[in-house]
Parts: structure tokens; sequence; C-alpha cells
């Protein structure tokens, strides 16, 4: 019971992570897990059970992912962007 609470925590907690950081490249973070749950929906599987369960952890890893490669696009390229084009001459 306990390991279902702590998997649906982490999944609502990424979630609320990618909504409040929104600004910082939370959108990727859903894009990412939407790629994750799509990619793993139709792999190995004996039952639909089976490849929902799959499609959750691509969901579970493909949240983190996401949110890493939009806050770097986000936040990350402007910044190195500012710092190279405003260099001292």
């Amino acid at each position: 019971m306990l390991r279902y609470v702590l998997t649906i925590g982490a999944f609502a907690g990424m979630i609320a992570l990618c909504i409040v950081g929104w600004n910082y490249g939370g959108v990727g973070g859903l894009i990412g897990g939407g790629l994750g749950f799509l990619i793993r929906l139709p792999g190995r599987g004996l039952d639909w059970g089976e490849r929902l369960g799959n499609a959750y952890v691509g969901a579970l890893m493909g949240l983190p992912v996401g949110l890493l490669i939009g806050g770097v696009i986000m936040v990350g390229l402007p910044a190195l962007l500012n710092a190279v084009n405003g260099a001292p001459q």
C-alpha cells in the first residue's frame, strides 16, 4: 500500500514541479512525460495492464529528463548567449 502511495506521490510531485516551474522549462517536463508514455505504451506486455504499467514508468522517466532539457532551453541557453554576446572586446 505504501509503495502505491509513494509512486503516485512521485508522479504528482513531478507534475506539480512542472507546473510551478512552467516559465523555467516546465513545459518540457510535461512534453517529456507525454513522449515517454507514448513511446513505452506499445512495447512489450502480455496484457494492457502490463503495457500501461510500462507506459507509466516511461512517463516517470520522461518527466525529469524533459524538465532538464526544457530548463536548459529556457534558462541556460539565453544566459549563455547573453554571456557570449556581452563579452568585452
